[in-house]
């Protein structure tokens, strides 16, 4: 059987970082099917928040790398147009979008491919969250119109989905009702667990006393304000490093402000943004990942997390649940007092009771590693998108 051709446009890809998952889902997407898929992916030519383009990459011109095809666009050249021009050297079977609202990268590329280019090729879009109720919140005027018009002349009716969890499919079925039979649900791939971070030396956890990480691109959807507050009303010694690019500055002086009034037994230092190869190095050294964040299409930093040993406290607008392990606990992103509550019992750990969680974690990322279905759903789901 001869491969799939698929064209990807992402606004973000490697060697960037700082978009977070949805660059971490397509790389292993491409790993895992490079055997069976023909991957073509045209991006950004920079990381996001970046001036400057990535060292030593080529741009405007496809180059080959171990994941497939790739080109770097400059800022002029990343749009429909130049999508276009250097689609005509690689014709392809699918146009897979990872974004809907984001325009660039989405709406003008769809609309060239709906009304200009009709070249026969299927159209795939993962919204990658962005339908979840945390995230049409943000800038939610504009989002709405779009929609409704959208759905008013049909414009999406022959359009694939990529629904990465059934909660995503739901978000994409109550957006676009007529959508129902193209929505597909496939996981995002993750990485095998691979090397096991149980044997970095962890500082020895006191009962009473809580380090807690915070890895995330520094934004309102990641909730940062929110685990602020909470901390405010918890009575241990705790110790909360922030990892992460300032997305948002407006958002991230609001943070320093609570920082500010925060009890004296609350201490937290912002520690700049990680690369890749830091995150899960980074993790192994704390007690805790706590996440209350507003919404996550899948949230691979929660993995990483786990296969660093490290347990994980996070909302309910994930679609990772909770394990009777301990490894992962789920509360309502509401229930602040819960949240406090579990905050005040994980300091109280004692170190035996620590170390017996971080290899629950650990054990929980391996298992979760070795499955093989998200990988089988994606390749169903290109086969079925290319065929239609």
């Amino acid at each position: 059987m001869s491969k799939i051709r698929v064209l990807c446009v992402a606004d973000f890809y490697l060697p960037g970082f700082k978009a977070g998952g949805p660059i971490r889902t397509l790389a292993n997407m491409c790993e895992a099917l490079r055997s069976n898929i023909e991957f073509s992916i045209f991006t950004r030519d920079r990381d996001l928040g970046s001036d400057e383009p990535y060292p030593g990459v080529r741009v405007n011109r496809w180059v080959r790398s171990p994941s497939g095809l790739i080109y770097y666009a400059d800022p002029k050249k990343f749009n429909a147009g130049h999508v276009a021009k250097t689609a005509k050297i690689h014709s392809f079977d699918v146009l897979y979008l990872n974004s809907f609202f984001g325009y660039r990268s989405s709406i003008s590329i769809y609309l060239k491919q709906r009304l200009v280019w009709r070249n026969g090729a299927s159209v795939c879009i993962a919204p990658r969250g962005e339908f979840s109720a945390g995230a049409l919140s943000i800038k939610s005027f504009k989002k709405r119109i779009y929609l409704s018009c959208a759905n008013l002349v049909g414009l999406y009716r022959d359009v694939h989905w990529h629904a990465s969890t059934l909660l995503e499919a739901e978000d994409i079925q109550r957006q676009f009702p007529h959508a129902r039979g193209k929505i597909h649900l496939a996981a995002d791939p993750v990485s095998a667990a691979g090397e096991s971070f149980s044997r970095l030396k962890r500082q020895r956890k006191r009962a009473g006393e809580l380090s807690i990480a915070f890895i995330s691109r520094i934004s309102p959807m990641k909730n940062l304000t929110g685990l602020l507050e909470i901390l405010s009303r918890v009575d241990r010694k705790i110790k909360l490093s922030i990892f992460g690019p300032v997305e948002d500055p407006v958002y991230w002086r609001n943070c320093q402000t609570i920082i500010k009034r925060l009890p004296t037994h609350i201490t937290v230092e912002y520690r700049g943004a990680l690369e890749p190869h830091e995150v899960s190095a980074t993790f192994a050294s704390y007690d805790l990942f706590a996440f209350p964040t507003l919404g996550e299409n899948f949230g691979h930093v929660i993995f990483e997390a786990l296969r660093a040993g490290t347990p994980v406290l996070v909302s309910d607008r994930t679609p990772w649940r909770a394990v009777s392990t301990g490894a992962i606990t789920v509360i309502p992103l509401i229930s602040v007092d819960v949240w406090r509550q579990q905050l005040a019992r994980a300091a109280d750990r004692d170190a035996e009771e620590q170390r017996s969680l971080e290899k629950a974690a650990l054990e929980f990322a391996n298992r979760y590693a070795a499955t093989d279905e998200a990988r089988s759903d994606t390749l169903k789901m290109f086969r079925s998108v290319a065929a239609n």
